[in-house]
């Protein structure tokens, strides 16, 4: 039997806010939280695959992503925006029940950043190629995807920037990419095809010349048993950063896992890649 992926919508601030909710409703919680471009439909996957272990998988579309409303001022992207809607959510969706945090890279800042919030019952963090030092090279390549075009003349276009953008994710399945293609491109009305997040987003960022952007002090706080996960071509988490990173981690158990031929992001999407998350979240 097909495990069914529900989409929800909740409003939180006058701005409607997406998500999937799929597994039983009293089952261990897994909060997804997505990279910048990206949404929540990367995790039905995985959804379905925890969801057959019994957990609850809960995967929100950040504002200006996916099926959630747009922010009315462009400077709202950034990180102190998404923090009090991520708070807002959990409260209301979770009612103060624990979960675990899974975080790819901006929602693994996300994460790290809200780990010992008060009210934010977070157990458990899993952290999907991010840290707490980004090198500026990297930040630059960031920038120039999210500022690159969203609108194509034909879907082919559209899949070709798609493929481009998550080069680095490891996928060997063309039905991953089928997935993509269904929930990262819309079609309009006159033609042509868009990227499923507000153009806004990259328009404050700095193309060139950014520097390396690094909260080593935060990180030495974490306490929650930590799941890292990184690709072993990443140039937003190089080996010697994943290294500090066991190495400062103050908290009880820090397990690393490196996918080699993957770069920025392991996709989460294959079996292979499944697996050891599943394994690690029912400790």
């Amino acid at each position: 039997m097909t495990i069914e992926i529900i989409q929800k919508t909740l409003s939180i601030n006058g701005l409607d806010i997406a998500y999937t909710d799929t597994g039983p409703e009293d089952g261990r919680i897994l909060f997804c939280v997505h990279g910048l471009l990206s949404n929540g439909r990367d995790y039905d996957a995985l959804a379905r695959t925890m969801a057959e272990k019994g957990f609850r998988v809960v995967a929100i579309d950040l504002p200006g992503r996916g099926k959630s409303g747009w922010f009315p001022d462009p400077k709202l992207y950034a990180l102190p925006s998404y923090l009090p809607v991520c708070i807002e959510f959990a409260n209301r969706i979770f009612g103060g029940k624990p979960f675990d945090f899974l975080g790819v890279s901006l929602g693994g800042m996300i994460g790290m950043s809200l780990h010992n919030m008060p009210g934010f019952n977070m157990q458990r963090l899993v952290l999907v190629d991010i840290g707490p030092e980004i090198p500026g090279p990297a930040l630059d390549h960031v920038s120039t995807l999210a500022r690159a075009p969203v609108q194509y003349a034909t879907k082919d276009a559209a899949i070709a920037f798609l493929k481009k953008r998550c080069a680095g994710w490891g996928i060997t399945d063309p039905a991953i990419w089928d997935h993509l293609t269904a929930h990262d491109i819309i079609g309009k009305a006159d033609g042509t095809f868009h990227m499923h997040y507000d153009p806004a987003i990259g328009a404050l960022s700095k193309v060139k010349g950014n520097e390396t952007l690094a909260f080593w002090e935060l990180w030495e706080q974490i306490r929650q048993p930590l799941f890292l996960i990184r690709g072993g071509k990443s140039i937003i988490l190089p080996l010697e950063v994943a290294q500090r990173m066991q190495r400062d981690y103050k908290g009880p158990d820090m397990l690393t896992l490196t996918f080699t031929q993957c770069g920025h992001v392991p996709n989460l999407m294959q079996p292979e890649q499944i697996r050891p998350l599943g394994d690690w979240l029912k400790i």
